[in-house]
């Protein structure tokens, strides 16, 4: 016989929001808490990624029109509008490290499909960022800084060897690669993307022993504090 009470509706309401693994499966076990966590930490560190991406851009685009400024480029030639495109490009792919983010925190339980997403579109960012890389270098090839940028190395080996001036590579392309490299670090989020993955695998079967052997005792102790058991032993 079904039982209701006042309360029943008022219940139901607020269990609706609980994940689905809570409400259909019972406890949720070690790991699917475990793997909550890294998700939670996975979603943390996307945004945070995409972030550092954007204000990174942001800055690029400063060093770039102060490049301009300190080189005389004027209008036609300037290596702010030659990167236009490309930096435009690693906004949006870095921008959506963001969408994949909320998709994490809605999702009542997550799995290999997020990983893979996050996954993807982390190394559509770092192609991006590469890109800039090889555009800064054609710019230099293009307007014939990448043969000044041999002699300042020169400069700089010689300097080192007989006591002169360190030199100074003035180049756009070592300016993209130190703006990126100083501001965004796609190796935490690497390592959070592999943190997610393990925890949804499938696990070992020394886990699968350890899992069964805890929900083994705790229905055995389950049972013995039972008042069914205990007065059944009753004599």
């Amino acid at each position: 016989m079904l039982i209701f009470n006042r309360d029943s509706k008022r219940t139901s309401r607020y269990t609706n929001k609980l994940p689905i693994s809570n409400i259909t499966m019972g406890k949720p076990t070690d790991r699917d808490v475990a793997a909550d966590k890294e998700f939670a930490t996975l979603a943390q560190v996307l945004i945070e990624t995409a972030n550092d991406a954007e204000n990174c851009l942001k800055l690029l685009k400063r060093k770039l029109a102060e490049y301009d400024g300190r080189h005389g480029n004027r209008f036609v030639g300037t290596a702010k509008s030659y990167m236009r495109s490309d930096l435009r490009n690693a906004k949006d792919v870095s921008a959506d490290l963001r969408h994949v983010a909320h998709k994490i925190t809605k999702k009542h339980k997550n799995s290999k499909k997020e990983v893979h997403s996050a996954r993807k579109h982390m190394n559509a960012t770092s192609n991006a960022l590469d890109i800039l890389k090889t555009t800064a270098r054609n710019y230099d090839e293009k307007h014939g800084h990448a043969k000044k940028d041999n002699y300042a190395r020169a400069d700089l080996h010689d300097g080192r060897h007989h006591g002169g001036g360190l030199g100074s590579s003035d180049t756009v392309e070592e300016l993209v690669k130190t703006t990126l490299r100083d501001n965004v670090n796609l190796n935490v989020l690497s390592y959070q993307i592999n943190s997610a993955d393990k925890s949804v695998s499938s696990p070992s079967i020394v886990e699968r022993a350890k899992e069964a052997m805890h929900g083994m005792k705790e229905k055995l102790t389950g049972d013995k504090s039972s008042p069914t058991r205990r007065h059944s032993m009753t004599p």
